[in-house]
């Protein structure tokens, strides 16, 4: 049976199993997979078994689904494919093998009963890792100690003497670490990718602290903690079996349920852990197992070993690996937090073309998962605004192809530019004229004196950029707009979706400023009804327009009234 490993932005991992011919994935709750992301679709993604193997296709969701790093549309998916929904990233597996789905060389042996009564070694907190990283981290008065060879007194408060040679290891312990944490700073901006950095972040430990092996393990907050291995790294990987290293649940799940750091400088003979079988099998002779704290929870565990009977781990060894394990969770939660900055930025320059800053804010501050809400379909009120030039096909036959682009360009962008600063959305460019919705995809009170304060403003840029062009490329405009209950939202298809608003009320708009005279502004009678008092409006009367059976009620907004400031 197919197995998904949803891996979230927070870093939690679940299992969830393909049982059934067809399963839903998206964020709303009567989906089969429910992801809570906000950057994930109601209904975000499919996959189906066909007779061809399991198909994974896209619902037309807003941020796309992507399958090994490529966008799809529909794609047939293999084991171990890596797809991503929004921040979330799954992998498909044909079968139940979390191993292969990681690419680790990991097996989480199972021990028998008498192996459950190993002792606690050393404690561990969710406090522990900043100060073992002070702890870690010499005074400079320290130092100039060393260096001068001084065995001045400490200070009233300490008790014992601190010994040079001791010192000089805390010394060398402490440039290990600020390595460590420099390296871990450094990569943080440069690798995306959330396990290419844990794995880079296990080449560092392996460079101070001498290993044969070692992994790091996530929990994935299901069935008692389930042990999910996500790096697994070799001294010498060279001739190595894919499958070589046999982990003890011993350790692990002593250092998960206990809370606390487990060293062991003689694993094969040590009493405590009653030579698990694994221990046994790859003739292991120390190992370090320490947790990974997310406040007061532990996410995870790092694990060395060493084979050789030379190279016993000391506690030292356990200090740093505690530092480096609390810098690691940290790490995770700061990866997740950096993902959801970068698709904020990718959303935001998505946004940008067409709403206002202040709206772009709004839609980006919303909570709760509700960024999809706001932009999937759904049913609003919302005034609808359209704005043309009069004569623009004969105008284009006089100028040539560059300055008719140039000039569009000039216009298009002063009239877009007054859309959003009465925060109303640019919904598309038609040939030389534009559709704004206000309302869309945020609603306001006063929707529609904002799109008809929008129109005064257009008139009034329009008029005063004719007095900066020639005669040969002056023009005039007219507008359209109309008020009513629109459905609003991502329509296309899944290879292309645009936000737009569909409804009687916008081909209503249209027309309205089909039969506009130049430089004329013609609202339906919804409009009138809601801003009647803040402008100066003549009543045209009713007029027949295209689409339309019975004749609609027109009214012409000439300007403001001062009682409508």
């Amino acid at each position: 049976m197919p197995n998904l490993y949803v891996l979230a932005p927070n870093g939690e991992i679940t299992h969830f199993p393909v049982e059934k011919e067809k399963i839903t994935i998206g964020r709303s709750k009567d989906n089969d997979l429910v992801l809570l992301d906000g950057t994930v679709s109601r209904h975000h993604a499919e996959i189906s078994k066909s007779t061809e193997g399991y198909i994974l296709s896209d619902l037309g969701s807003y941020n796309k689904t992507c399958l090994n790093g490529t966008p799809i549309t529909k794609a047939l998916l293999q084991h171990g494919d890596k797809i991503q929904v929004g921040n979330t990233k799954l992998s498909f597996l044909l079968d139940s093998s979390i191993q292969d789905q990681f690419g680790s060389s990991l097996i989480l042996t199972t021990e028998t009963e008498d192996e459950k009564d190993v002792r606690e070694v050393f404690a561990s907190s969710s406090a522990v890792g900043a100060r073992d990283s002070r702890q870690l981290l010499l005074s400079i008065e320290d130092k100039k100690r060393i260096g001068k060879g001084s065995k001045a007194m400490p200070a009233q408060e300490d008790v014992k003497l601190v010994r040079p040679e001791e010192q000089l290891s805390g010394l060398e312990r402490s440039n290990k670490v600020l390595f460590v944490l420099y390296e871990i700073s450094r990569h943080m901006s440069q690798i995306h990718d959330f396990d290419e950095l844990l794995k880079k972040i296990m080449d560092l430990i392996f460079v101070v602290i001498d290993a044969d092996s070692g992994f790091l393990v996530l929990t994935s907050g299901i069935r008692d903690k389930e042990l999910i291995p996500v790096v697994v790294k070799h001294r010498d990987p060279k001739g190595r079996s894919p499958r070589e290293i046999r982990a003890s649940r011993t350790l692990i799940k002593k250092v998960i349920h206990d809370k606390v750091a487990l060293l062991t400088t003689n694993a094969m003979t040590d009493k405590r852990l009653n030579v698990a079988e694994s221990l046994m099998i790859q003739q292991i002779r120390s190992a370090i197992c320490v947790p990974l704290w997310r406040k007061d929870e532990i996410i995870g565990v790092i694990q060395l070993d060493s084979v050789r009977i030379d190279n016993q781990f000391t506690e030292d060894d356990l200090e740093l690996l505690k530092a480096i394990g609390s810098q690691v969770a940290m790490v995770i939660e700061q990866a997740a937090l950096n993902q959801q900055i970068r698709e904020e930025e990718r959303m935001r320059n998505r946004l940008e073309r067409f709403h206002s800053p202040q709206v772009i804010d709004m839609i980006l501050k919303a909570e709760g998962g509700k960024q999809g809400d706001i932009m999937e379909p759904k049913e609003l009120t919302a005034t609808i605004l359209f704005t043309d030039i009069v004569g623009f096909t004969s105008l284009s036959e006089s100028l040539p192809p560059r300055e008719i682009n140039l000039f569009l360009n000039r216009h298009f962008s002063r009239m877009t530019d007054i859309i959003f600063d009465y925060d109303g959305t640019l919904d598309k460019y038609m040939g030389d004229g534009l559709m704004a919705v206000f309302g869309a995809p945020l609603a306001k009170e006063d929707d529609a004196e904002r799109a008809v304060r929008a129109a005064l403003e257009i008139l009034r840029a329009s008029s005063a950029m004719m007095e900066e062009t020639s005669k040969e490329t002056k023009f005039k405009i007219r507008i359209g707009i109309n008020t009513g209950r629109v459905v609003a939202g991502n329509i296309g298809s899944p290879r292309r979706m645009e936000y737009t608003v569909i409804g009687d009320p916008v081909n209503i708009a249209a027309r309205l400023e089909s039969i506009a005279k130049p430089n004329q502004i013609l609202i339906g009678e919804e409009t009138y009804r809601l801003v009647k008092d803040k402008f100066a409006i003549n009543k045209v009367g009713p007029r027949k327009v295209k689409g339309k059976k019975a004749e609609i009620l027109v009214y012409e907004v000439t300007g403001e009234t001062e009682e409508g400031y």
